[in-house]
């Protein structure tokens, strides 16, 4: 566990190290406010039972209020229905586009239609004890409907999907050493999983009002320092991705 930020009343940590070798590497995140938290993308069951013991460390599972899913990968709602259950007060937060396919990965006997929260193409804010969350548009990058979360009161931003990276095992480092060292493991990825630049300037443009401080995506290392994000970012501005260059 990494904790990112903390205060009297707020704290932020991230897993990085609980998937097992030779599985696709997952960063799970978790923010604490007061007696509330929220807990984003769970990957699969494989980390289920590592993460709640980590998590329970943090915050009690009664008192998680929201599982955040950015998205709908395996590896990011794999053990849903785990978590349902072990966080029995916990609302389901994901992309409106997506609520229809989570019966997929629950059994036919549990009804989740009252834990729910779809949330809208523009975005949402989302409550959690005295910090306001945003949740930002994030469209395309892969998926269709796609969100990242901006933490305001620690002024980190879990980006999901961008700006990951895929780092080698021998090469694996939790924060990134500099922008120009690190962007050979992002540029594959991205050119490859991103829609298109004009996706990615849509989300740079976004997150440039945001003051951002701390990058975390849903794989590998953690951008921290106003330089590297705001290079990360610059650099995702100009970038040519997916259908740009299918031809």
């Amino acid at each position: 566990m990494i904790l990112l930020y903390t205060s009297e009343n707020h704290r932020v940590a991230v897993f990085r190290e609980l998937t097992p070798k030779g599985q696709v590497q997952t960063n799970q995140f978790i923010i604490v406010d007061g007696d509330e938290a929220l807990l984003a993308d769970t990957s699969g069951r494989a980390v289920f039972a590592k993460l709640l013991s980590q998590v329970s460390v943090l915050a009690p599972p009664t008192k998680v209020k929201y599982l955040f899913y950015t998205h709908q990968d395996p590896d990011v709602i794999g053990a849903a229905a785990s978590w349902y259950t072990a966080l029995p007060n916990a609302k389901i937060v994901l992309p409106e586009l997506w609520v229809r396919f989570l019966p997929h990965v629950f059994p036919p006997d549990v009804n989740i239609e009252n834990r729910v929260v779809p949330v809208g193409d523009s975005g949402a804010e989302l409550q959690l004890g005295n910090c306001t969350l945003k949740l930002i548009p994030a469209h395309f990058l892969h998926s269709p409907g796609n969100f990242s979360l901006y933490d305001p009161c620690s002024k980190i931003l879990y980006s999901g999907d961008v700006l990951a990276s895929l780092l080698p095992p021998d090469k694996d480092y939790d924060f990134a050493p500099s922008f120009e060292e690190h962007v050979k493991y992002m540029e594959p990825f991205h050119k490859r999983y991103m829609a298109s630049g004009k996706a990615l300037k849509a989300w740079v443009s976004r997150v440039k009002a945001l003051d951002v401080e701390t990058i975390v995506p849903q794989h590998g290392a953690i951008l921290k320092s106003k330089e590297v994000v705001q290079k990360a970012l610059a650099w995702l501005e100009n970038l040519e991705a997916g259908v740009d260059l299918l031809y």
